[in-house]
C-alpha cells in the first residue's frame, strides 16, 4: 500500500501565528455566544412554563455576566415579584444596566415609565432621554414614542418637522402601519417650508442618526 508522504514544515515556510490565533479566538467568541444563547432559552422557557424560581436563578446568573436580555428580565421579575421576593430598587437596578447595556426594550421601558409616572416620579425629559436613546440604537417603537414627544412639545421644544422625520424612521424601520399613517398625517399638517425641511431632515437621520 502506498503511503504518503508526511508534510513537513520547512524552516523558511512562514507561519502567520497571528491568523491561527485570530481563529481560536473566533471559535471561543462563537462557542460562548452558543452557550449562552442556549442558557438564555433554557430560562425563557423556565419562565414560560411557570418554574419562575428556576427562571430567576438563571436570569440572574446570566445578567452577573453581562447577557443584556436576562437583564431586562430579571429587572421585570424584582419589580413584578415574580420567582423571587419584590425588589423595587433591584428592578431599576437591572432596568437601568440593560438599557446602559444597549437593551432598547429597556429603554423603551424606562421611558414609558417616566413619560407616565408608573413607579417613577414623572418626568417627560427623561422620557425624551429614553426614547431618543431607543431610537438612536434602531428600534421603531423608541422612534415612534420620540416621534409623539417632538409633536406634542413633551419634554423638549416641539418641533412638527423632527417629529415627522422620526415617524418616518420609526414606519421605515418597524414597517408600521399605524406609523405611516400618523406621518402622513404629520406632514399634511406642515407648511410647504416645513415639509422640505422634514424631507431632509428624513434623509440626514438616514445616513446618521445622531445629527
Amino acid at each position: 500500500m502506498q503511503q504518503h508522504p508526511k508534510h513537513r514544515l520547512r524552516s523558511n515556510e512562514p507561519v502567520d501565528f497571528r491568523l491561527i490565533n485570530m481563529r481560536i479566538f473566533l471559535i471561543l467568541v462563537f462557542s460562548l455566544f452558543v452557550v449562552a444563547c442556549s442558557d438564555y432559552q433554557r430560562a425563557r422557557s423556565a419562565y414560560e412554563g411557570g418554574d419562575y424560581q428556576k427562571a430567576f436563578e438563571l436570569f440572574k446568573k446570566l445578567s452577573e455576566s453581562g447577557d443584556t436580555r436576562a437583564e431586562y428580565d430579571l429587572s421585570k421579575m424584582y419589580l413584578q415579584g415574580i420567582g423571587t421576593k419584590q425588589d423595587v430598587g433591584q428592578g431599576w437596578l437591572w432596568m437601568i444596566k440593560a438599557a446602559d447595556h444597549g437593551n432598547t426594550m429597556a429603554m423603551v421601558e424606562l421611558g414609558g415609565r417616566y413619560e407616565y409616572g408608573v413607579n417613577l416620579e414623572r418626568d417627560e425629559t427623561q422620557a425624551v432621554f429614553w426614547f431618543k436613546k431607543a431610537a438612536l440604537a434602531g428600534s421603531s417603537v423608541g422612534s415612534y414614542n420620540l416621534a409623539k414627544m417632538y409633536m406634542d412639545g413633551r419634554g423638549v421644544k416641539q418641533d412638527p418637522a423632527r417629529a415627522y422625520a422620526w415617524m418616518v424612521i420609526s414606519a421605515q424601520k418597524g414597517g408600521n402601519p399605524i406609523a405611516k399613517a400618523e406621518a402622513d398625517a404629520y406632514k399634511a399638517k406642515l407648511s410647504p417650508e416645513l415639509q422640505v425641511k422634514s424631507d431632509q431632515m428624513v434623509k440626514q437621520l438616514e445616513a446618521d442618526p445622531n445629527s
